[in-house]
């Protein structure tokens, strides 16, 4: 009886060094709290200052601060109007045309893969249809190669004349060639800039589906993914620091700013025909810009966040509802969404109130990966403060903590767990 006594009053001070240690672990977690967070701006934050960095040059890990987001506060804001008010639509812009724009003055290029009809009059051995190939060329019986890739029809026309005339097959009175674009192929084209993933892109990739009979005897082409719009949303869509009404396109040694705040505004926009070989560069302003983070033709329709939900009533993520549409949310999802989406929020008040949500996401215009952590509490009580309640950006990631009060329950379970083995001594 004495052993037994003798050995419990030993067993105190280790009782003791484990109260001591799990109490310690279990607020270990919070010792990042006094970490100086100040100078840390978070990507998906409004109303912030924005950063100063050269374009054309790889993100750097460190900035210069102080750049003013004001005026920028309302680029691609949706337009109001009133009824008792006169429009006023005379817009500084204007619309780009052939007459006034060097790039549209070109005409619509041909790219390699196009498929072109050659009419000849009295060309019989000439007459066909013909596929632009990759360096650009076509291959016509006697004459031989053609340059066609970055040509217009026309020039393409006057090219054939030529060459008929120089290999002395037609007169030059009598050589009239008529060229019909019957199938814009896909093209590549660059996309750089103040866009979610930056590169080559390609576009006007056309499906498997039965062509209309009309349209096969019809002589012409239309594609309405061939343009500028499509090649942004390919690159992922424009981020929400994108200077939109600088939008620069590359071609062929000339440039041309595009102004195209009318995709989300609603304004008329030149969307820009594209051809292989274009070059586009969407500017950043350095600014996190609100109203350019929703759905549009230029901006992701949704995309992917990472989940995890392992807090005590759900054990795993299978459990706590975190599958493949939980995940897949739509652009313009702030923290809050993400949270409720995940099934962190709810349930009984003193256990599940006090969860914190952690948000891990990367900054595209620092390169850093920011960390930020927000209880459930205060992300319901203050859903419209975005340093609060941010929003959140393709491939972030969301992980739900469980509260103190349940941590130190598990933690008391612990103790209990230990301590009933000597009871029983």
């Amino acid at each position: 009886m004495r052993f037994h006594t003798f050995k419990k009053y030993k067993m105190i001070p280790l009782l003791v060094a484990l109260l001591g240690t799990l109490f310690t672990q279990g607020c270990a977690r919070h010792s990042s709290e006094a970490m100086d967070k100040s100078a840390l701006r978070f990507y998906g934050t409004p109303a912030a200052n924005g950063d100063d960095f050269m374009h054309e040059h790889a993100a750097q890990n460190i900035f210069s601060n102080g750049l003013n987001c004001k005026k920028f506060q309302h680029m691609g804001a949706a337009l109001n109007y009133r009824t008792d008010k006169p429009l006023n639509l005379n817009r500084l812009n204007i619309i780009a045309n052939g007459e006034n724009d060097p790039v549209l003055a070109q005409g619509l290029l041909l790219s390699p893969g196009d498929l072109v009809e050659v009419l000849i009059e009295d060309g019989e051995g000439f007459n066909g249809r013909y596929i632009i190939d990759n360096a650009g060329y076509i291959k016509l019986p006697l004459i031989g190669v053609i340059e066609a890739g970055g040509a217009t029809t026309n020039t393409l026309e006057t090219k054939l004349e030529l060459a008929l005339v120089r290999a002395e097959i037609f007169q030059p009175a009598s050589a009239s060639v008529t060229i019909q674009v019957l199938n814009w192929s896909a093209i590549e084209v660059s996309v750089s800039g103040a866009v979610f993933q930056p590169g080559t892109v390609l576009i006007n990739k056309k499906l498997r589906a039965p062509p209309n009979p009309e349209h096969l005897k019809a002589y012409g082409d239309f594609s309405s993914s061939r343009l500028l719009s499509e090649a942004i949303r390919n690159a992922s869509g424009i981020r929400p620091d994108a200077k939109l009404d600088q939008i620069i396109l590359l071609r062929k040694g000339w440039q041309v700013q595009i102004d195209m705040t009318g995709m989300l505004t609603g304004d008329l926009v030149t969307d820009y025909p594209l051809v292989a070989g274009d070059r586009v560069i969407v500017p950043s302003t350095g600014c996190f810009q609100e109203h350019l983070v929703r759905p549009s033709l230029i901006t992701p329709k949704g995309f992917r966040v990472f989940m995890s939900n392992l807090i005590d009533s759900a054990g795993d993520n299978a459990s706590a509802g975190v599958g493949k549409y939980a995940t897949n949310l739509p652009y313009g999802t702030r923290l809050l969404q993400a949270a409720i989406s995940a099934n962190c929020v709810g349930g009984k008040d003193w256990t599940n109130a006090p969860r914190r949500i952690v948000l891990a996401s990367n900054n595209p215009i620092t390169g850093q990966t920011q960390v930020i952590e927000r209880s459930v509490e205060q992300l319901l009580m203050m859903p419209s403060q975005g340093n609060i309640n941010p929003y959140l950006m393709p491939n972030d990631s969301v992980v739900c903590y469980d509260s103190d009060i349940t941590n130190f329950r598990d933690i008391a379970k612990t103790i209990a767990d230990f301590i009933i083995p000597f009871k029983l001594l």
